[in-house]
């Protein structure tokens, strides 16, 4: 089997339902109404174009999909003049404080973390205690203490 067939199946399988209720309501007016006339359902497809429509669209197609690849062909030339620009300037040294010292360091250093600093975390929240245990708390307050 095609799988054109199969797909036929497959659609009519998954419509079945409301076919056969179309095919009922259609039935039902027909039966209370004998008299009227009734138009026959028409496509909502458009017509076929002609052969002029078919290349404007043509023209109008190709200038649309043309136009994304012109731009990402572009970007892709930006990017790697970027790219050779950056490779560039990473490559560039200057001259430290003492010469003695530490000879030629990179003009841009790539980043490192030169010591850890501390996980800054909010404070902890306050945890208030439920009215029930206020009240015990102010009840075992004031009862007296015992005597020695």
């Amino acid at each position: 089997m095609t799988q054109t067939m199969a797909d036929r199946q497959q659609w009519e399988q998954a419509t079945a339902g409301s076919r056969l209720l179309a095919i009922a309501a259609d039935t039902e007016l027909r039966r209370r109404h004998p008299d009227r006339k009734i138009e026959l359902l028409r496509s909502a497809e458009p017509a076929p174009a002609d052969d002029t429509e078919r290349e404007h669209l043509g023209s109008a197609l190709h200038s649309v999909l043309a136009e994304p690849a012109d731009r990402i062909r572009d970007l892709g030339v930006e990017h790697q003049t970027f790219q050779t620009k950056l490779d560039e300037r990473q490559q560039l040294v200057v001259p430290s404080k003492d010469l003695n010292w530490d000879g030629f360091g990179e003009a841009l250093p790539s980043w490192r973390a030169s010591r850890r600093d501390p996980i800054l975390q909010p404070p902890k929240p306050q945890i208030i205690p439920s009215a029930t245990i206020l009240q015990l708390a102010v009840e075992r307050d004031a009862e007296p203490e015992a005597a020695d």
